[in-house]
């Protein structure tokens, strides 16, 4: 009996998948067996079967019609050679596809090539600055394939570093929902709406939570634009415009956190002018966050060295950017100006929810900061309709040690099941309980 084979009106979905989706995304093996009526035997084949399509479905394409030689290594991933391999097993498919239909797979695993070239060729321009070529380079392919993420990806980088805010937000807000509503489906039917059963559409989906970091992006960069509106000043934006050198990995082709410092020390007497030059500088350093760079990891330590009111909020909105070592160093800023912070966070938590999931960093920052006002907003947080939001919260709960905290962590438990992070929140704080009680 596959997950298909439901009792009738019952609301589990009629994904044959679906109980291997279950599974891949951390359900008890007992609660799909009971959930969809499997039997042990039934769920293990169901795996295997699942395993064995995705195989062909990735193979198919590629390995089919693309021609591997003999003694290289097989694309599978077994270590073996090719012909030692899946090269048998290819020949028959060919033997056994019709010749049209080989043909099409032929056109369309070369049409996929290309776009793949073309693609690259796009990122590439945005490497070398040239961001308007860029984006009618992009343009120009999305005619063609109007699904592909990538493309749209292009579009909307090359429209934050122009200014046009306005273009880069309904795109990323429509590619957001776009990438909600296929991965609804897809869980739902196992392909891709826009795709096809067929799987004849050439398509490229991100992630609904890649689209929600570039359309929160694409938000604040637009309210920023207005909040703090640039003035003009000749002097100010060239000073800015000295992070650029940043940039420059002829120069500095160093990596990492090496990287940093080799970059922070470099442009010393560049960095000390703009902290000398004040809160005025805010809205000529906020457009070098919307593109992740070399240049905007200098903008979260050049923030936080400035004395204005506006600066804790920019770091927890910053934070939300979730872009590497620049969220981190937001987050540092905040939990080092502590019960400050808290307040700001509150507010930045209880505004825009659609992009709540993007807040966990703020949540952490409340478990670092042990006061009242802090332990009260975590509680509130194991109610949260997320799941995500919750184990988070109850993660950073756990770091406050109050045993107060314990009705509420239970009650989450209750909730949402024996989750890992709810489970290990409450043995630390029970733990520090005996201790204190021994």
């Amino acid at each position: 009996m596959t997950g298909s084979q439901t009792s009738p009106g019952s609301s589990v979905s009629t994904n044959p998948w679906q109980p291997v989706y279950d599974i891949m995304q951390g359900v008890s093996r007992e609660a799909v067996l009971s959930r969809y009526g499997l039997r042990d035997q039934d769920l293990d084949k169901l795996i295997e079967d699942y395993k064995s399509s995705r195989r062909q479905m990735a193979l198919a394409d590629h390995l089919i019609v693309k021609r591997v030689g003999r003694n290289e290594p097989c694309p599978c991933g077994s270590g073996k050679k090719y012909k030692k391999c899946c090269l048998p097993h290819h020949e028959e498919a060919r033997k056994a596809l019709p010749k049209d239909e080989l043909q099409q797979m032929e056109e369309r695993a070369k049409r996929r090539e290309k776009l793949q070239k073309d693609v690259e060729k796009g990122f590439s321009l945005l490497l070398e600055g040239a961001h308007e070529k860029a984006r009618r380079h992009a343009e120009r392919l999305l005619e063609a394939y109007p699904e592909d993420d990538r493309l749209h990806d292009i579009v909307v980088t090359a429209c934050l570093t122009a200014g046009d805010y306005d273009a880069a937000f309904y795109r990323a807000r429509t590619r957001w929902q776009v990438a909600v509503e296929e991965k609804d489906f897809f869980q739902e039917n196992g392909y891709h709406k826009r795709e096809g059963l067929e799987r004849k559409e050439l398509v490229h989906f991100y992630s609904p939570a890649t689209w929600l970091e570039k359309f929160w992006i694409a938000q604040r960069a637009r309210s920023y634009e207005k909040e703090f509106p640039r003035t003009g000043d000749g002097d100010l934006a060239r000073l800015a415009s000295k992070l650029t050198m940043a940039n420059d990995v002829k120069r500095f082709p160093q990596r990492d956190a090496e990287g940093l410092e080799v970059r922070r020390r470099a442009m010393e007497l560049q960095l000390r002018q703009i902290r000398e030059a004040g809160p005025a500088m805010i809205p000529y350093l906020l457009p070098h966050c919307y593109t992740f760079s070399w240049a905007s990891l200098f903008v979260p330590d050049l923030l936080a060295s400035y004395d204005h009111e506006a600066v804790p909020r920019l770091l927890a909105e910053l934070s939300m950017f979730r872009f590497p070592y620049f969220a981190q160093m937001c987050l540092k800023h905040l939990e080092a100006m502590g019960e400050r912070a808290v307040s700001v966070i509150a507010q930045v938590l209880s505004e825009n929810a659609a992009f709540d999931e993007l807040k966990v960093g703020l949540i952490m920052v409340l478990g670092a900061v042990e006061t009242k006002e802090s332990f009260d907003l975590l509680t509130r947080l194991t109610e949260h309709e997320s799941p995500y939001v919750v184990n988070w919260a109850a993660q950073a709960l756990g770091r406050h040690k109050n045993p107060e905290a314990l009705p509420y962590l239970e009650k989450a438990k209750e909730r949402l099941g024996a989750l890992s992070k709810i489970e290990g929140a409450i043995k630390d704080i029970l733990s520090q309980k005996q201790g204190a009680e021994g």
